[in-house]
C-alpha cells in the first residue's frame, strides 16, 4: 500500500494491552489508528464519528456482541473491510467469520512482521476495491448519459451494458438485453444485405467511421456508424469489447432481400492486440494469426495459416489438453486451461471461446502467477503446518513439564542412595522429545528468538561433546580466536547446527570429512563492490560454515532445497524440513543461509548472523538482565501466587516450591488470580512473586491478568511460562511487564534458580 495515511483503522480488541501493542506498531507504519474499542457495542455506537476504512476485529469480546456478529453489523453500515486478530481458529468460527468475507484472518499470538504483512494485503485490496468502484461508478454515469449508443460485450459475446440511447436505438429494452448474444441484439448489416462484421480497433488506429444498417427488434433498418474497441481490465488483459454508434446522415437504401443468415465472426482481431490471438476452425486449422502469436510460436503468417494447433503445440500437450478442448468445440463453450511450453520454458494460459465453427483462443504468459502461486502455496503449507503445531504443542508440553520434572525430582531424591540409569534414559528421551516439537513450531512459524549473549565458538564446542558421531567421518573445527560475544537463541543456534551436521553425516554415507568453521566474514565478500577504508573494521557479523566433501546437490534440486517437505532421501525417512527449519531460525535471528554446491565435490551451508547490538536480551533461564542479583538476598518464606491450567503441572510447581521452603497459593483461571492477589494486599500479606500460564483455554490468561495486576500493583513481580515458546511475550517480556521467562518444559531446578533469582533482585529493590 502506498497511501498508508488514507487508510482509518478502528481496532476492536477487548485486551487493552495488545490493542496498545497493535497501535503502536501500525503508528510506526503511517496508519491513522481511530480508535481502540473493548467491545462490539462500542464499536458500532463510534463507527459513523470514526469512519475507518479497515477494522481489526477480535472475536471474543467484552460485550453481548462477538466480532463476528459486530463484524455484520458494520457492514451492513458501510463497505468497511475486516481483519479477524483473534486465537480461535476452531472450524465453526471460520466458517462464521468466513460468511462475512473477510479481509484476512490474524492468529494469535503474532509478530509485528505478520500484523503489517495483514494490514498491507488488506489495505491493498480495499483500496483497488474502492478504487474499482470508484471507477465503474463513474464510467455507468458517463455512458448513460451519452447520446451516443453504447454496448459492451464479454470475449464470450455476451452483453454485459447497454445505455439508455442503445436501448432506443435498437428497440431492446436494456434488461432484458444484458445476458443476450450480441449478434442477436446488435444486428448490422452491409449496404448488399450481407452481414457487417464487428470491428475491434483501437482509437488512434481508426481514422474514419463506417456506415452500417442495424435490424432494430421490430425488424425495421436505421443507418448508423459504429466504432469498437477492446475492452481491457486493470492490468491491461482483453476481456470483451466496447461498441459506439450514432444515427448516420445517410439515407437507408431500399429494403433488400432476405439477408445471408451466415455465421459472422464477432471479433476481427487486430495486430494492436498485444496478446496472442489467434483462431482456429473446426477442424482444428489456423485461419488466423495477430502479431503476437507469431512471435510466441516463431513463426511466418505464411506458415502459421492452415497449421492444425497441435501441430505447433508439443505432443505432451496434445495428450493433456485435446479432451478438453475438443469438448468446448462440439458443446460451444468456453474453456480454460494452462499449458507448459518445454522448448521457451513458460507457463500460458489459453482462453477459447466459441468462434464461427471452431475456437477463438486468446493466449497469456501467466509464468510469472505461476511462480507466485507456488510461493503462496509454500507459505499457506508453512501456515497450515503451523496452526497443527500450535494446536498441539501448548498440551504436549505441559505433558513433556510434568514427564521431565517428575524424572528430575526422581533423580534428585535417588541421588544419594542409588543411580538408575533408566531414569537417565527416560530424562534424555524427554529431551528429545522437547526439540521436535521445538523444531516443529520453529519450521511452521520462525520462532522468536529467546535470546543470549554467547560465544559461538563455545557452543560449537559444547554441541560436539554430546554430538554421537557418525561412522567413518572426520569431524575438523575451526574457530577464528577473539570472536566477540553474540545475541542468540542457544537452543535454536543448535537445532540449526545439528540439521546442517546430520545433512552433511548422510551426504557421505561412505564416509568423508566435515569441517565446521567459525568466523568473522571479510567486509569485501560479503558486500562486493564496496569500499573499506578502516583498516580496524569491526565485524558487521559472524558465520557459521558447515562443509562436507559428499556428493553434492543436483543443479536441478538447488532452487528446491528450502522448500518444505523436498527431500531426494525418501527411502531414509527424511522429512525435508531439515533446510526450512534452518531458513526460519536464520530469518528469525535477522540473518541468512546461503548454499553452494557442485556434484561429486561437496556442499558448503553458510549461515550469516549479524551482531544486534540493539536485542532485548535474557539471560540462560530467561532473566532479563536488568534484574540480575545475587541469590544470597532471597527473603525467608516468600509469598509465591501460581497461575496454572493444568493440574498435573500445577501440582508439579507447587511440590518443587514448597519442598524448598516456599509459601505457594495456586489457581487455575486469571480472575481468580487476581482475586487471589488483591485479598494477599488487603490482609497485609502481599505475594512476592507471581508464576504466570500464558495461554488459559476459555479464560484470562497470563497477558491479561498482567496487565490487572500491574493496575493494582505497579511493582508487582512476574514470571510468564507457557509452551508457546514462538509467542512475543515469551522473546520480550519486559515489554509486557514481566521480570523473567520459562519456557516448557522446563527442569524444576531450572524454576527454583530463576524464582530465587528474582526474589533477590526484590528484595534489592525494596531495599535500595
Amino acid at each position: 500500500m502506498t497511501s498508508s495515511d488514507r487508510i482509518r483503522i478502528l481496532i476492536v480488541e477487548n485486551e487493552g494491552l495488545v490493542g496498545c501493542d497493535m497501535a503502536t506498531t501500525l503508528g510506526k507504519l503511517g496508519y491513522v489508528v481511530a480508535a481502540i474499542c473493548a467491545s462490539g457495542e462500542e464499536a458500532l455506537e463510534r463507527f459513523d464519528e470514526l469512519r475507518p476504512d479497515l477494522v481489526l476485529m477480535d472475536v471474543h469480546l467484552a460485550g453481548q456482541l462477538d466480532g463476528i456478529e459486530t463484524a455484520r453489523a458494520l457492514q451492513r453500515r458501510s463497505r468497511v473491510a475486516i481483519v479477524y486478530v483473534t486465537a480461535c481458529a476452531d472450524l465453526d468460527t471460520v466458517a462464521r467469520a468466513r460468511q462475512t468475507h473477510p479481509h484476512g484472518y490474524l492468529l494469535k499470538p503474532f509478530n509485528h512482521d505478520e500484523l503489517r504483512l495483514a494490514v498491507e494485503v488488506a489495505a491493498q485490496r480495499h483500496f483497488e476495491e474502492s478504487e474499482r468502484q470508484r471507477r465503474e461508478h463513474s464510467y455507468f454515469e458517463a455512458f448513460q448519459s451519452l447520446a451516443d449508443g453504447v454496448i459492451a460485450a464479454d470475449l464470450s459475446g455476451g452483453v454485459v451494458f447497454m445505455n439508455p440511447s442503445a436501448a432506443r436505438a435498437t428497440g431492446w429494452n436494456a434488461q432484458e438485453a444484458v445476458g443476450r448474444s450480441l449478434n442477436e441484439v446488435f444486428r448490422i448489416y452491409q449496404s448488399t444485405g450481407e452481414p457487417a462484421e464487428i470491428l475491434s480497433v483501437e482509437t488512434d488506429t481508426q481514422t474514419t467511421e463506417r456506415t452500417v444498417y442495424l435490424t432494430t427488434q421490430a425488424g425495421a433498418r436505421v443507418p448508423i456508424q459504429d466504432r469498437t474497441a477492446p475492452l481491457r481490465d486493470a492490468q491491461g488483459n482483453l476481456t470483451g469489447l466496447i461498441i459506439l454508434f450514432r444515427a448516420s446522415v445517410v439515407q437507408a437504401p431500399v429494403e433488400p432481400t432476405a439477408p445471408n443468415r451466415s455465421t459472422a465472426p464477432l471479433v476481427d482481431v487486430v495486430e494492436s492486440i498485444s496478446d496472442p490471438l489467434f483462431a482456429l476452425d473446426a477442424r482444428w486449422r489456423v485461419t488466423y494469426a495477430n502479431a503476437s502469436a507469431l512471435r510466441l510460436f516463431d513463426r511466418s503468417l505464411q506458415n502459421m495459416l492452415g497449421l492444425s494447433l497441435w501441430d505447433i503445440m508439443p505432443t505432451a500437450t496434445r495428450e493433456l489438453h485435446h479432451e478438453a478442448f475438443a469438448h468446448a468445440m462440439l458443446h460451444r463453450e468456453t474453456v480454460n486451461r494452462e499449458i507448459y511450453l518445454d522448448e521457451k520454458q513458460i507457463w500460458l494460459e489459453m482462453r477459447g471461446y466459441p468462434f464461427a465453427e471452431g475456437l477463438l483462443l486468446l493466449v497469456q504468459d501467466v509464468t510469472a502467477r505461476r511462480e507466485e502461486a507456488e510461493r503462496r502455496n509454500r507459505i499457506d503449507r508453512l501456515e497450515s503446518l503451523g496452526l497443527l503445531a500450535r494446536g498441539f504443542a501448548h498440551d504436549f508440553n505441559n505433558l513433556l513439564t510434568v514427564l521431565l520434572g517428575n524424572i528430575s525430582l526422581a533423580e534428585m531424591r535417588l541421588r544419594n542412595a542409588i543411580t538408575l540409569p533408566e531414569l537417565h534414559t527416560a530424562k534424555q528421551a524427554t529431551l528429545q522429545a522437547q526439540n521436535l516439537v521445538q523444531q516443529l513450531l520453529t519450521f511452521a512459524r520462525g520462532g522468536a528468538p529467546i535470546k543470549t549473549q554467547i560465544r559461538l565458538g563455545d557452543l560449537i564446542e559444547t554441541f560436539f561433546t554430546h554430538h554421537t558421531r557418525a561412522n567413518r567421518v572426520e569431524y575438523r573445527i575451526e574457530v577464528q580466536p577473539g570472536l566477540p560475544q553474540i545475541a542468540i537463541d542457544g537452543a535454536q543456534i543448535r537445532r540449526l547446527l545439528s540439521n546442517l551436521i546430520r545433512n552433511a553425516e548422510q551426504a557421505q554415507p561412505n564416509g568423508g570429512e566435515i569441517i565446521v568453521r567459525c568466523f568473522a566474514p571479510d567486509h569485501a565478500e560479503m558486500f562486493p563492490g564496496e569500499m573499506v577504508t578502516d583498516t580496524n573494521f569491526q565485524p558487521s557479523g559472524l558465520a557459521i560454515e558447515v562443509e562436507d566433501k559428499g556428493e553434492g546437490i543436483p543443479t536441478e534440486h538447488l532452487p528446491h532445497i528450502f522448500e518444505p517437505y523436498f527431500s531426494t532421501r525418501k527411502a531414509d525417512n527424511a522429512t525435508g524440513l531439515g533446510l526450512t527449519v534452518c531458513e526460519s531460525i536464520a530469518k528469525a535471528h535477522g540473518g541468512s543461509l546461503t548454499v553452494s554446491s557442485e556434484q561429486g565435490k561437496g556442499t558448503t551451508v553458510r549461515f550469516y548472523l549479524p551482531l544486534d547490538s540493539d536485542g532485548e536480551e535474557a539471560d540462560a533461564f530467561g532473566l532479563s538482565k536488568v534484574f540480575d542479583a545475587p541469590p544470597e538476598l532471597t527473603a525467608a518464606n516468600p509469598r509465591i501466587l501460581v497461575l496454572e491450567d493444568d493440574p498435573l503441572v500445577r501440582s508439579l510447581i507447587v511440590r518443587n516450591l514448597t519442598s524448598n521452603g516456599f509459601d505457594v497459593a495456586e489457581s487455575a483461571e486469571g480472575t481468580e488470580t487476581v482475586r487471589m492477589y488483591q485479598e494477599g494486599m488487603t490482609q497485609g500479606r502481599p505475594y512476592d512473586l507471581v508464576i504466570l500460564d500464558l495461554s488459559i483455554p476459555n479464560g484470562m490468561g497470563g497477558v491479561r491478568t498482567m496487565e490487572k495486576l500491574r493496575a493494582m500493583d505497579p511493582e508487582v513481580f512476574a514470571i510468564v511460562s507457557s509452551g508457546y515458546s514462538d509467542d512475543p511475550v515469551m522473546a520480550n517480556p519486559a515489554s509486557y511487564g514481566f521480570a523473567a521467562v520459562l519456557p516448557k518444559p522446563y527442569e524444576p531446578a531450572d524454576m527454583l534458580r530463576l524464582v530465587r533469582n528474582i526474589l533477590a533482585t526484590r528484595g534489592i529493590r525494596r531495599t535500595s
